[in-house]
């Protein structure tokens, strides 16, 4: 069941969660001087295809009711079933040449016959080269009559800036985390999927809000495949086990771990992405060590970069490894500043386990950091944690899809 194509907006009062950018788009194209470039900001799933696709057809449609398309002229119809002459989607992963752009620059030398702009929709700009960028900014330094151009990309500053600053800048935000859940059942209900609050919740989390994904993921639930197996969970024990790891620099159990989670069909991906999340976690709580968010910053450094770069090769989850790794390299043991190890390489004193990774946290008596002058590859015991874990949630009691 594909509920992405299905419930897509194509009106503007339809697209949930984006009030700020469906605004700024509106009041741009009722201005007597168009706009001629908008640049679509955001996260994958947020909607920003959905909103350039809005508004393509409403510069076009020929009976439009107010701002809104009126979705049943001919126009609106060509464009709704992709078949409009007008309306020209790219994508920009396709197009990262020079010659790329200039079959661009030729369709834009075409004049339209029944319509009043053409709209070139180009999607993932980002990945455009930098000569192909150069190319693409001569043409909206001076666009053709009756032409609009709406870029939309998820990594803004991959972009030339002399492109971001030709361009009215439209950025979505990440939904709300009640609406998401409350649309979600709506949606639910309309198509007879079982779905209770928490696995509306679940659902939401673990596709860090995309909406598209959200839905692509309750249209593959059914009675045999439930929200739990689309979405597993990480226990919060093992990242605590892993965190402890990377104090007591202990490789045996990073790979232990890292092997078990494999073996519970957890992606290396998922792996470092909710490793990234707990962190931060552990960093807003208000009685967490102060040398802790020290290595906390030092291991973000290492992981966000990693995993925006792992892909889905056969070398996944040996790149995951080595990224683990690198983050042991990085960490610096909490119960000794640089002096004081600076001081210990000569006496070596015993380290006692002080500190605590958050409020009740703490490593067992018997699993010692190991100091940084000595790597000392010995499997040890990797405590056992039983967080308890409270979230109290509350959704819409009705939500109502225009």
């Amino acid at each position: 069941m594909n509920l992405p194509i299905k419930y897509r907006p194509i009106r503007f009062d339809q697209i949930v969660g984006q009030s700020v950018a469906v605004e700024i788009a509106k009041a741009s194209l009722t201005q007597v001087e168009l706009q001629t470039t908008y640049l679509l900001v955001g996260s994958s799933g947020a909607g920003k295809t959905t909103l350039a696709r809005i508004m393509a057809r409403s510069l076009n449609c020929t009976n439009r009711q107010g701002i809104e398309p009126c979705n049943q002229c001919d126009s609106c119809q060509t464009h709704l079933e992709d078949n409009h002459l007008a309306i020209t989607e790219i994508n920009g992963a396709d197009k990262t040449g020079v010659d790329d752009v200039r079959d661009i620059i030729e369709k834009c030398q075409l004049h339209t016959i029944s319509s009043k702009y053409r709209v070139l929709i180009v999607d993932e700009c980002h990945q455009m080269s930098k000569p192909a960028q150069n190319a693409m900014l001569k043409l909206l330094e001076e666009p053709p009559t009756d032409t609009v151009f709406i870029l939309c990309t998820t990594e803004e500053d991959r972009l030339l800036e002399t492109i971001r600053s030709r361009a009215r800048i439209l950025r979505f935000d990440t939904v709300n985390r009640d609406l998401v859940a409350g649309y979600l059942l709506n949606v639910a209900h309309h198509e007879q999927i079982p779905l209770t609050e928490t696995e509306a919740y679940l659902i939401y989390d673990y596709n860090k809000g995309s909406i598209r994904q959200c839905l692509q993921t309750l249209g593959t639930v059914s009675e045999r495949v439930t929200v739990e197996d689309l979405c597993p969970q990480i226990p919060e024990a093992k990242l605590q086990s892993i965190l402890l790891s990377f104090e007591a620099r202990d490789y045996l159990a990073i790979e232990r771990i890292l092997q078990e989670l494999i073996r519970q069909r957890f992606y290396p991906k998922h792996i470092l992405s909710k490793l990234i999340d707990y962190t931060i976690d552990l960093m807003s709580k208000p009685d967490t060590n102060k040398k802790f968010l020290i290595n906390a910053d030092e291991i973000l450094q290492v992981l966000i970069p990693a995993t925006n770069k792992l892909g889905n090769s056969s070398n996944n989850v040996a790149e995951c490894r080595l990224t683990l790794y690198h983050c042991v390299v990085v960490w610096q043991p909490i119960n000794q500043t640089t002096d004081e190890l600076d001081e210990s390489s000569q006496s070596q004193p015993e380290i006692q386990p002080d500190y605590q990774l958050a409020n009740g946290y703490s490593p067992q008596p018997d699993y010692y950091p190991i100091p940084a002058q000595s790597l000392n590859y010995q499997q040890s015991q990797t405590p056992q944690f039983q967080p308890q874990i409270k979230a109290e949630y509350q959704v819409p009691t009705q939500y109502n899809q225009q």
